[in-house]
């Protein structure tokens, strides 16, 4: 209901992968010249864009779970209006004894 756990985990591992060989790249990179230094390029540009690809996927994961949860949330407080409303009260009411137990203090 509110995304794979393992799919955002995975991405997640795929991304810190992607960033590891990144940074690996511009090591061999700061050494190479002509050619390779060319070739090195080209694989660092297409590791960036896959990062990005991945982020974005992730992005749309974590999206559609906030959606799903919010709209769980409404639905709960729709259903158990009466029940809400004595939760929001009965958190007030102990908010305010709480400031008032801590101004009297004073």
């Amino acid at each position: 209901m509110f995304g794979s756990k393992m799919n955002v985990s995975t991405l997640g591992h795929e991304i810190r992968s992607m960033i590891n060989d990144v940074e690996q790249l511009l090591s061999e990179a700061r050494t190479s010249t002509g050619e390779k230094a060319a070739e090195l390029e080209k694989r660092g540009l297409q590791l960036l864009s896959s990062t990005i690809s991945k982020a974005h996927e992730l992005e749309k994961i974590a999206v559609h779970s906030a959606k799903d949860i919010a709209t769980s949330t409404d639905n709960m407080v729709h259903a158990n209006s009466g029940r809400s409303m004595a939760i929001v009260g009965l958190l007030g009411a102990g908010i305010g004894l709480l400031a008032g137990f801590a101004l009297s203090r004073n």
